[in-house]
C-alpha cells in the first residue's frame, strides 16, 4: 500500500524537490504553498503525513501542526526548516505523531527523511 504524502512548503523549488524525491521512493505525493491550501488538500484527499516547512506566509509551521492535529487524529509530521537553530516547541516536542527529527534546508539526503517517513508511517 502507497502512502499519501502532503509536502507544505511556500518556496517552490524546494517543495518540489521533495516531492520529487518521496515520489521516487513511491509516496503518493500532494503540495501546497501554504497552510491554508494545506488544510483545502487534507480536506479532501486522505494524507497519513505531511512534511512541513515551519516558515510560512500567514499561519506558520508550528500553528498549522497544532491545528492539524486537533482535526486528524492520524495525521503525522515531519519538520523541516532553514533556521538550524530551531527547536521544536515543548507542546510538541512530546507528540508522538510529530517526528523529533528536524531536517534543515536545503536537503542534502533525502534518504534519512525518507527512512524516518517510513518509520512514522511502520
Amino acid at each position: 500500500m502507497s502512502h499519501t504524502v502532503l509536502v507544505l512548503d511556500d518556496d517552490t523549488y524546494v517543495r518540489e524537490s521533495i516531492a520529487m524525491a518521496l515520489e521516487d521512493s513511491g509516496f503518493t505525493i500532494y503540495q501546497a504553498e501554504s497552510a491554508e491550501i494545506a488544510f483545502k488538500v487534507l480536506n479532501t484527499v486522505q494524507v497519513d503525513l505531511v512534511v512541513v516547512d515551519l516558515r510560512l506566509p500567514g499561519m506558520d509551521g508550528i500553528e498549522f501542526i497544532g491545528s492539524a492535529l486537533k482535526l486528524w487524529s492520524f495525521l503525522k509530521f515531519i519538520v523541516y526548516t532553514g533556521s538550524p537553530e530551531y527547536k521544536i516547541p515543548v507542546e510538541l516536542e512530546n507528540a508522538v505523531r510529530v517526528s523529533n527529527m528536524i531536517f534543515l534546508k536545503p536537503i542534502s539526503n533525502s534518504d534519512v527523511m525518507v527512512a524516518e517517513i517510513k518509520r512514522m508511517l511502520s
